[in-house]
């Protein structure tokens, strides 16, 4: 039991939404569904919940899909903070010189870390929904 759920499912579930960020903060196409604000949250709470569970109590399914939901976003801005400040030096470097090696880290890098906003703020509200959304459902 992992704070009291099911072992299995809140391992499936976590690692479903960190490969699911893994993609969508990658790929620029599907980087496209952050222009609705909370709407990857709220699909992705709403599908561990639904997918993975039989959880029918909505206090219990927004639970689940928020303690989920920022495991995996806290795990993927861990990865995503520092890649961003190392691929923005290694693209900079490939330009010739040393100052744009090192600007381009830095730009790319705060970029990166205005994901954190979105982490402390949106993602809750978003998982929050989402986990509900499951609830309903599941019933």
């Amino acid at each position: 039991m992992i704070f009291g759920f099911d072992e299995s499912e809140f391992k499936k579930s976590t690692v479903a939404i960190f490969v699911v960020l893994l993609v969508v903060g990658f790929v620029p196409i599907i980087g496209l569904v952050r222009i609705v604000p909370l709407f990857k949250e709220i699909l992705l709470g709403a599908a561990v919940v639904a997918v993975f569970t039989n959880i029918e109590d909505t206090k219990t399914a927004i639970k689940f899909a928020l303690v989920t939901g920022m495991i995996a976003a806290v795990a993927f801005n861990v990865i995503y903070i520092p890649g961003s400040f190392v691929l923005g030096g290694i693209l900079g470097a490939s330009s010739g010189t040393g100052d744009a090696a090192g600007g381009m880290a830095m730009l790319a890098g705060l970029g990166a870390l205005s994901n954190l906003i979105g982490l402390i703020f949106m993602s809750p509200i978003g998982y929050t929904i989402g986990g509900a959304l499951g609830g309903v459902l599941n019933q």
